[in-house]
Order: structure tokens, then C-alpha cells, then sequence
């Protein structure tokens, strides 16, 4: 299968989204075009089913929650960080499908997808990932990429994609907000968009495991109260099929108040046919919580930006939660103007994400074509991305108080334009010791490092020395790459040399296991490699 259509290489802008994933290109004209999956779906559900002896996905896997619902993913976005990478779904054959496994078997549908429409083959994408997004989880899905066939794949921040297709479209200077609130994660993202269509990131909040699917969960206890207030019980153990049929439909109310005032669930309870009626006025008094978050991010993102809310020209919204009331009544209140409605908030993520495919891997001469504004592809690349949070090494920094506990020194500075190195030398706390543990952790400076979350432990082999020659001999080099991924080199300046290091946690997969793991796929599959 050739890879080029009219000589022009087409490369694949995916949003590889926590409850549905869009993906697009930029066709041999230079247009952007969002393409349908092969059941002619522009949105596919990410829901992926094992229960059959081939996976499947989207709509095609909806009805297996329901029969076999053990043997069913959704949410695994959520998951992409953790360590050890747990098995959420196991097939009747005995495989196991940890997150990446189960987003590699998703992109590679997308990726037949695509090509079967576009009658070439693809080798190369752009894949966005939540601007607030942990390091573990970026390479995580850079490498679901790989595994799913794509050679080459590049991770770029969901808002930075969505404001490139918007600062395109409209071709004008302006200070944008990016206020992403998709099924499982929230981002709020400040970026400047220059004369002639760069895309410069200013500050970035957000939440990673706070999304719509959050709302869901709230609606499910707000109908397992009613349930049991009945008389009934909605108990995943005893029914998990059941279970998951109202959770559906606590979607299908959330959507409807989107628009409505009033929407019913419908219910079975014992032989009864009841429901339960929910008013968006309870649902926005329900996410409050929520809501609160919500805002407290934004306001953080403004400070980041040392800016005050009347120096955003626009805000725009990008996905699907979004079209609940209750997000431009927020934005109304945090930035005093209602956002955008000019855009698909589905859409702009996978649209951006073709543009910035044809813009990094294409010719830096070819014409793109948004809105029916042309650009050429070197003038319009994103030039950088910036550091969400700090990057911090655990240290003791008050030993001559007495404190021997271990706080966070930063290295790289949240709001730092990647790529970034730095290089910090550090102090064995005995001259004596043959191994040093170094530990990171993504928090706020001089916070107590056990009370974070730790990114690495890194344990290096040094050679035993005396206290007056101890001082400052590990340097500790870190490298933060334009994706948002960690590399990391360690010297012992008494011997002058590199020193062995043994990481603690998952690194993700070696050459060789990305080769292993795309092969297993394609076994699933009983598909020939193209």
C-alpha cells in the first residue's frame, strides 16, 4: 500500500479522547478534512471490546457492556500513568490489556480507519494529550501510537492543538483561553496567538482526572439513593450489567439538560417500571464541587499568566462536557465574556492536530488551507510547549536545622518553554555510601516531597568517598523534550564519568517489547504487517 496520495504524504491528527476519539488530515489540498471511522462515525466511542475473538470498538463494542461487561474498557485515559499498568480488561484466551495496550488496539482501528478511506498508508501522527497530563502518561500514549503501527508519532497539548485550528481560522492576533473540559480530564490553557498564525503557550492549569464521566458518577448516586429509597438496590457487584445501563443513561440526562430544563431517567425496580426526574438546577447544585474546581483552575492559570481576565480576547471551548449550561455561565463569570460558539468543540482538537501533523513532518513549503486562509506550514508550527507543573528533585535542605526530611528543589520550573535542561549538583547525605536514590516528583517548591506524588526514583551507583570531597559530586542533568518527556543523565564528578542507574519505576517499553507488543496486535487481528 503506498503511503503518498497525488504525491503528497498524508499524515493523521488524532484526539485520543477519555470517551471518544476524532482524528483528521490534511488532504492533498492542503484542507483540513475530520474523517469517519470505517462505520462511518466522525466520534468513536473510546470503548474497546475483548469478548469476541477479535477486539472491537466504538458503537460496534457498546452492546458487550451490557453482556459481557467484564470484558470492556472505557476510561483507560485515565490510567495511562500508573504503575505497575494494570490489566482492566482480561479476553477469554488469558491476554491481559493494561491501558497502552488497550489505546494502541483503539489507534490502530483508527489507523485502518483512515486508510482504507484514504486508499494510502499512514506512518506518521500527531497525537494530542492533555496539557496537565503526567510525564508516565504522555510516553504512555506516545508508544500505544507505535505499538498501533503509526513510525513515527508526536505528542502535542490538546489546547495548543484546538488554538492552532482556532488562531488559523480566524487569522488575527489574540490572547486565547482554551478552556478544555473533555469526558475525563480538564485543562485551562493561555496561549497568544502572534500575527500570522504562531501559536505561542503562556500558562496551563488543570485537572487530570476531573471530566464529565465525573458528572456521570454524580447522577449514578443521585439515582442509588432514589433506587434504595424505593426499596430497590444498584449494586455493581450483584449487577454490574445493570449498573452500567444506568450509568448510560445518566449520560442521556446529563446530555438533555445540556438543552433542557427537566430530564427522566428511566428505571427498573424488582418488576416495577418507575423513573426518576432530574431538573438542571439540582444537577448544578449536584456539581457544585465540581464547578468550584473548575474555576479555582482558571483562576490559577491567570495568575501563572500574570494576566487579569479582561486581557483574554477569547475563550474557547473544546469538548463535549462543555455544552452543559453551566460551563459559559462559568466563563461568563471568571473572564466577563461568553465564549465562542463558532467552533465544534468535538472537533478542534483532531483538526488542529492534522495541521500541526503537516507542519512537523511534512515540507516546510506547503501551503495549508483553514477557513480559506492560507499559510505556509513553517510559519504556522507551534515553536514550543511549556512545563505544567514543576519538576523537582527530593532533597534535604534544612539539615542544619535538624530537618532531615526531603522537600522538593525545583529543576525545571513549571511555565518553562520545552525543550529545557538543567543540571543541579547534589550532596550525598553519607560520603560513605556506594548507592544514592533520587527521587522526582511533579509539586510545588519546598512542599514536603512525601506528601507528592513521586514521578521516578532513580538509583545511582557512587564511589565511596570522604566528607571533603563529597560536596556537590552528583550532577544530576534533566531533560524535559518539547513532548513533555523526561531524560535524565547522572555524573559523578569524583570520577568524572557517567554512572550507572537502575529506575525504580515503569520507564515504558524498549524498542524491542514496542516491536513485540505491535506484532501481538496484529495477531489479534490475524492481519498481515503493511
Amino acid at each position: 500500500m503506498n503511503h503518498r496520495t497525488n504525491n503528497q504524504e498524508l499524515y493523521l491528527g488524532i484526539d485520543l479522547g477519555t470517551t471518544t476519539t476524532q482524528m483528521a488530515i490534511l488532504d492533498a489540498t492542503g484542507t483540513v478534512k475530520v474523517i469517519p471511522n470505517m462505520d462511518g462515525d466522525i466520534t468513536t466511542l473510546s470503548i474497546v471490546s475483548v469478548a469476541g475473538k477479535v477486539p472491537v470498538f466504538g458503537k460496534a463494542a457498546k452492546p458487550d457492556k451490557f453482556l459481557n461487561p467484564e470484558m470492556v474498557a472505557e476510561l483507560f485515559k485515565r490510567y495511562m500513568h500508573v504503575d505497575p499498568p494494570p490489566a482492566l480488561v482480561i479476553s477469554a484466551a488469558g491476554d491481559r490489556f493494561p491501558p497502552v495496550t488497550l489505546s494502541s488496539e483503539l489507534l490502530h482501528f483508527m489507523k485502518e480507519s483512515a486508510e482504507k478511506l484514504l486508499g494510502c498508508k499512514i506512518r506518521k501522527a500527531v497525537i494530542g494529550a492533555p496539557a496537565y497530563f503526567k510525564e508516565p502518561a504522555r510516553l504512555a500514549t506516545k508508544q500505544a501510537g507505535l505499538v498501533a503501527g503509526f513510525e513515527e508519532v508526536h505528542i502535542v497539548d490538546e489546547p495548543t492543538l484546538a488554538a492552532t485550528f482556532y488562531g488559523l481560522a480566524k487569522g488575527k492576533p489574540a490572547k486565547i483561553a482554551v478552556f478544555d473540559f473533555g469526558g475525563g480530564t480538564f485543562d485551562i490553557s493561555i496561549l497568544d496567538v502572534k500575527e500570522g498564525g504562531q501559536i505561542e503557550p503562556v500558562a496551563v492549569d488543570g485537572d487530570p482526572e476531573r471530566g464529565g464521566s465525573n458528572i456521570d458518577e454524580v447522577i449514578l448516586q443521585q439515582v442509588r439513593q432514589f433506587v434504595s429509597q424505593k426499596g430497590g438496590e444498584l449494586n455493581p457487584e450483584k449487577d454490574y450489567a445493570e449498573w452500567l445501563e444506568v450509568l448510560d443513561r445518566c449520560k442521556d440526562a446529563k446530555e438533555a439538560l445540556a438543552h433542557k430544563d427537566t430530564a427522566v431517567i428511566p428505571l427498573r425496580i424488582g418488576n416495577e417500571r418507575t423513573s426518576m426526574e432530574l431538573t438542571y438546577e439540582r444537577l448544578k447544585d449536584l456539581c457544585a464541587p465540581i464547578i468550584e474546581d473548575l474555576r479555582q483552575c482558571c483562576k490559577k492559570a491567570l495568575e501563572k499568566a500574570k494576566l487579569q481576565p479582561s486581557e483574554i480576547n477569547t475563550v474557547v471551548l473544546v469538548g463535549g462536557s462543555t455544552r452543559l449550561r453551566f460551563i459559559p455561565e462559568l466563563v461568563r463569570e471568571i473572564f466577563g465574556k461568553d465564549p465562542v460558539t463558532d467552533i465544534d468543540p468535538d472537533l478542534a482538537v483532531a483538526r488542529g492536530a492534522a495541521i500541526v501533523a503537516a507542519t512537523y513532518f511534512g515540507e516546510p513549503d506547503r501551503e495549508i488551507i483553514v477557513e480559506g486562509r492560507r499559510y505556509l506550514a513553517s510559519a504556522v508550527r507551534p515553536q514550543t510547549t511549556i512545563a505544567a507543573r514543576h519538576l523537582c528533585v527530593a532533597a534535604v535542605t534544612k539539615k542544619e536545622q535538624g530537618d532531615m526530611k526531603e522537600y522538593n528543589v525545583p529543576i525545571i520550573p513549571a511555565g518553562s518553554k520545552l525543550p529545557y535542561t538543567a543540571t543541579e549538583c547534589f550532596t550525598p547525605i553519607d560520603a560513605k555510601t556506594n548507592r544514592v536514590l533520587v527521587k522526582l516528583y511533579e509539586g510545588h517548591a519546598d512542599e514536603r516531597s512525601s506528601n507528592c506524588t513521586p514521578l521516578q526514583e532513580v538509583e545511582v551507583e557512587v564511589q565511596p568517598t570522604d566528607e571533603a570531597n563529597n560536596t556537590d559530586r552528583i550532577e544530576f542533568k534533566i531533560r524535559m523534550d518539547e513532548e513533555g518527556l523526561v531524560h535524565i543523565d547522572v555524573r559523578d564528578k569524583l570520577l568524572n564519568q557517567p554512572v550507572p542507574i537502575k529506575f525504580k519505576f515503569h520507564t515504558g517499553l524498549s524498542d524491542s517489547d514496542v516491536e513485540e507488543a505491535r506484532k501481538q496486535l496484529l495477531a489479534r487481528h490475524r492481519m498481515p504487517s503493511i
